[in-house]
């Protein structure tokens, strides 16, 4: 038996110790041999794209759900085209490892002037690139290359941030020592002496607590624990937009979305009123916070980040432990959408309405950026229902691979996917891939006939927001050899009708086309819309 493996078995290898299945990426000269050898690694299997930009958003889904993936691209067009996927990633903090099959290393020592550089012979600019939208970066050497592959993908599991990793041609077959993987790579947990101290102080003085949970909770695995000690202590729990769904909405203790003022009056009372807030892995962006309307730290708001999340959920548990704080009533949740009339065209209340009457219990509910988003943001989720959206890099289009992913990543959950037929123009060819890998997901086409969201924040009567009317029932089965079973919905009750359908097809995906106004938005995005307007002014 040999006592050496190639590096890039060792890479599968350790991908498949993280919980890594499924390698996410598209074929170039420059990543061939490593896509050859990849290929030998029991228990990794390939799924190919279309295109960089799909496979990325698609890995993206998949590092949230199972904690990591991969993604392999091949040196310059292939990895430029995946880089505003990985920037999506590290502005929402997911580990993705992007593996780019580089030239060999005697064309770079050499200085060559290969194809897909820019013939100069500079061969880091890309690498360069990656370092503004990564946490860690190697290109490959010899001496290095276990510790290299070790230190990219740790960094990633660490810091919940994407990393780069190039693999050139010539050492993707380099025999390396096997032994390093008989020690899985662990994610040390810091220590928060400083943060228990002052969380102990303010514990024992509070009497009406409230944890605000962010996105990070999610990415740090970490919502069970969490939800565990505010049972314990009988502590709400808020959740931040970015953060809908990582805490379960049927738990008796959630008290809604939090955006500052803008999303959910109730969530937003309790927050001001608390003597102390926990927020537990928020990002204060512009949107999440409601356009800066949050409650900003001071001496009773304690905010975690995400250094020291583990450590202060540990901290969280053990005080919690010893609390238990006072019932408080719950503020009625806002009913943002009233039951539909079933025969008026079909109205974004109306077709949210809907979906809220209709959602089951224990899918992936996926909303794109626009309408999409913030009709979803406004539904409360059944059990067990987690939801999936990029409301900090907001790059539309990211929700339909995404799909890919998710369903890849966790498959006993069947994904609903809501996108406007703007954003499906940008990455609609990835419904091929999603029916070649047997998913069956439901497809939500909000077809209002262009940027909708645009429309809403400036000039709706601009040309540049209107896109080319496609037909979608005859794309669909285009894409996927006449394997969708599509429905067009112009009411409510059509709409009803078609998701009836849809719960009840489960061998094949369900495109539902649903036809809406140009300018109708759900009510969060109008109010998105008059914050943004008030600013401008």
């Amino acid at each position: 038996m040999s006592s050496t493996i190639t590096l890039a078995e060792y890479l599968g290898r350790r991908l498949t110790q993280a919980g890594v299945a499924h390698l996410f990426g598209v074929p170039g000269d420059f990543n061939l041999t490593l896509l050859d050898h990849l290929a030998t690694v029991p228990g990794l299997r390939w799924v190919g794209s279309p295109n960089e930009l799909g496979a990325g958003y698609a890995a993206d889904a998949y590092a949230r759900a199972r904690g990591l993936s991969a993604i392999v691209t091949t040196y310059g067009v292939g990895e430029l085209s995946c880089i505003n996927a990985i920037a999506g990633s590290a502005a929402e903090d997911v580990p993705v490892v992007h593996v780019v099959g580089g030239p060999a290393t005697v064309a770079v020592v050499g200085r060559r002037r290969l194809h897909h550089t820019l013939a100069d012979g500079v061969f880091d600019r890309f690498e360069m690139a990656y370092a503004q939208v990564t946490v860690h970066q190697e290109t490959v050497v010899a001496e290095r290359a276990t510790e290299q592959v070790d230190a990219v993908l740790l960094a990633a599991m660490t810091y919940r941030k994407p990393a780069y990793l190039s693999i050139p041609q010539d050492l993707a077959t380099l025999p390396v020592d096997p032994a390093p993987l008989a020690r899985p790579l662990t994610v040390a947990a810091p220590t928060a002496a400083e943060l228990q101290a002052r969380l102990s102080g303010l514990f024992a003085v509070a009497e009406r607590p409230v944890l605000v949970v962010g996105h990070l909770v999610a990415r740090h695995g970490l919502a069970e624990p969490v939800r565990r000690a505010a049972r314990q202590a009988n502590i709400p729990l808020v959740t931040s937009l970015a953060a809908k769904g990582c805490i379960d909405e049927s738990e008796p203790l959630f008290r809604g979305t939090y955006a500052g003022t803008m999303v959910d009056r109730g969530a937003s009372d309790l927050v001001a009123d608390a003597d102390l807030v926990v927020e537990l892995g928020t990002v204060a962006t512009d949107v999440l916070s409601g356009f800066f309307t949050h409650r900003t730290p001071d001496e009773q708001v304690v905010h975690v980040g995400a250094a020291e999340l583990a450590g202060a959920v540990r901290v969280l548990e053990r005080l919690c432990a010893g609390r238990r704080f006072a019932d408080r009533p719950a503020a009625p949740r806002p009913a943002y959408y009233a039951p539909a009339d079933p025969d008026a065209p079909l109205t974004q209340d109306g077709l949210w309405a809907t979906v809220q009457e209709w959602l089951p219990p224990g899918m992936a509910v996926l909303a794109d950026t626009g309408t999409s988003f913030w009709g979803a943001a406004a539904l409360r989720l059944p059990d067990d229902t987690v939801l999936l959206g990029q409301p900090i890099w907001n790059s539309i289009g990211y929700a339909l691979p995404a799909v890919l992913g998710q369903g890849l990543a966790d498959p006993g959950r069947r994904p609903i996917l809501f996108i406007g037929d703007g954003a499906a123009q940008m990455t609609v060819q990835e419904l091929s891939t999603i029916t070649a890998h047997g998913l069956t997901p439901i497809i939500v086409l909000l077809n209002n006939r262009g940027y909708t969201i645009e429309r809403a924040l400036q000039s709706p009567d601009a040309g540049y927001n209107d896109v080319a009317a496609w037909d979608w029932s005859y794309l669909a089965a285009a894409l996927t050899g006449d394997k969708v079973e599509y429905r067009l919905a112009r009411t409510a009750a059509e709409l009803r009708h078609a998701l009836d359908v849809a719960g009840s097809t489960t061998d094949s995906p369900v495109l539902i086309e649903a036809e809406l106004g140009a300018r109708d938005t759900p009510p969060l995005l109008r109010a998105l819309a008059e914050r943004n307007d008030s600013l401008q002014r």
